[in-house]
């Protein structure tokens, strides 16, 4: 019995003890979820001015952003593509073989930019409808199938259509001049269908260009790069900065999905007002060109030259730096041949500009007056030279056209001389001053070669080889071939620097 008592006893001390335990547990768990509590609380008001900007650059811009949805009843022969998306760097457009059979539809989205319904929107969204196949969603629901196209611009990317009414609410261009990568951006569009959806990231890059996978002769690359989501039915809607201003304008994404992977592309906002103005006041963007491929001195560069790397090309053309566009090839009866300009050529101011990159130089052409004079800055040769350029109007291509280029090493004969020498084709003589002159065109010259030591550059035109006349490169070759066989010095005559010996 005395057992049996001790036994109650101990029972009663121990569940006793547990519970006091458990409740202590339990009161300090709860203690601790009310602290953590009170912290969001405190941090709450930290943030909530953060989280109101967010919805209220929501609520400004919702009002502005349309939605817009293309269908063709009746497709031609040679239609291949279903619904348009945004361009993807990395797949072409799918096929269905029973296209021919389907109507064709289309989800985009626009920006309304003037009170009296313009609509700002990508190209690719309305390229290929007409008039009649194109609504528009406002944001409250409304629907305009009655649908003006204003203008377009395949170069950029951007159409300007519009929609009967008065007292819309335009969204304001932002100076995208301004933006840094690492800013806060929002997109609002109509992905997949879905209207007036929000997303948010930043800013993760600058200056893209190689973006959009069209194949035309003038194309205007300045896109930010964002990870904001951005899917199929987003193009041509809004990427606003933190006050609600528009800094681009989104087109394009990279994905090997076909939907969003944190790699989006807005077309920047400098370039679409620029094309807009154009447009509403004439129905036509009318821009300056030069008529010159180029490219940024780099890396790649030297692999398209047959150098080593960038620091071959600053020894090799006298340069200073590794700053300029680089001139692979001058288009003939262009601005840029009539004014002289040479492959191999590295422009680096234009109109008092520096010349940077080849963005620059398309900033600074894009934005140079049609028939006004410029003065373009030069290197050649590691001397800069001024030359006068006279702007004139972008035409549609280049059809008819031919084009000068620097070459490879392995494109053309190359000599123990360093040399490395192609015929005088007529449109290249013209477009280099040489017309009715013979010989044979220098496009290349080794470095430290008797060539290079000699004075010899790219551009040069030899006319002779010793006292022999030279009208092609078999005949240069066969004069040269003498001379390299039995190791003797070899005079030839350069145009405009006279004659250099070889040795």
């Amino acid at each position: 019995m005395k057992c049996v008592k001790i036994l109650i006893l101990w029972w009663i001390v121990t569940s006793s003890l547990f519970f006091l335990q458990s409740h202590l547990v339990f009161a300090t768990r709860n203690a601790g979820i009310d602290r953590l509590r009170q912290e969001l609380l405190e941090l709450e008001k930290a943030t909530k001015p953060f989280i109101q900007t967010f919805r209220k650059v929501s609520q400004l811009v919702s009002p502005s952003v349309v939605s817009l949805s293309t269908e063709k009843k009746e497709l031609s022969k040679d239609s291949k593509e279903t619904e348009p998306s945004p361009p993807s760097q990395n797949f072409p457009p799918k096929r269905d073989p029973h296209a021919e059979n389907m109507p064709k539809k289309g989800l985009g989205s626009g920006i309304i930019i003037d009170e009296r319904g313009y609509i700002l929107t990508n190209n690719h969204v309305v390229s290929g409808f007409s008039e009649e196949e194109i609504t528009v969603v406002t944001y409250n629901g409304e629907q305009y199938k009655h649908v003006k196209l204003v203008g377009a611009d395949p170069n950029t990317d951007i159409a300007v259509i519009k929609i009967e009414g008065e007292d819309f609410l335009p969204l304001e261009f932002g100076d995208s001049e301004e933006v840094q990568v690492g800013d806060w951006v929002i997109a609002i569009g109509s992905p997949f269908g879905y209207q007036q959806t929000v997303s948010t990231g930043i800013i993760s890059a600058k200056g893209r260009t190689h973006v959009i996978p069209f194949e035309l002769p003038f194309i205007y690359e300045d896109f930010f790069q964002t990870d904001a989501a951005i899917n199929p039915g987003n193009s041509g809607g809004p990427l606003v900065n933190l006050r609600g201003e528009l800094i681009g304008i989104n087109t394009a994404i990279a994905t090997r999905s076909g939907g969003f992977q944190g790699v989006g592309f807005a077309i920047s906002a400098s370039i679409a007002k620029e094309t807009v103005e154009n447009i509403m006041a004439t129905g036509i963007v009318v821009r300056g060109y030069l008529g010159v491929g180029t490219h940024d001195i780099n890396d790649e560069l030297a692999g398209v030259l047959g150098l080593k790397d960038k620091k071959e090309i600053v020894h090799r053309f006298g340069l200073t730096a590794e700053k300029g566009a680089f001139v692979l090839e001058v288009w003939s009866d262009t601005p840029a041949s009539k004014a002289g300009i040479s492959p191999g050529d590295i422009i680096s101011e234009i109109g008092g500009k520096k010349i940077e990159n080849t963005i620059d130089l398309q900033h600074a052409i894009r934005r140079a007056k049609v028939d006004a004079k410029v003065i373009v800055k030069v290197m050649r040769n590691g001397v800069e030279s001024a030359l006068e350029v006279m702007v004139e109007r972008q035409p549609q291509d280049l059809a008819g056209k031919t084009y000068v280029a620097i070459r490879k090493p392995d494109e053309s004969t190359k000599f123990s001389s360093g040399l490395v020498v192609d015929d005088l084709k007529p449109e290249i003589a013209k477009s280099l001053g040489f017309e009715g002159d013979h010989g044979v065109l220098v496009v290349d010259v080794e470095i430290d070669s008797p060539a290079d030591r000699a004075g010899i550059r790219p551009g040069d035109l030899i006319t002779k080889v010793g006292t022999k006349e030279v009208s092609s490169v078999l005949e240069f070759m066969a004069l040269m071939d003498e001379f390299i066989e039995t190791d003797r010095p070899v005079s030839i005559f350069v145009k405009n620097k006279g004659f250099v010996t070889l040795k």
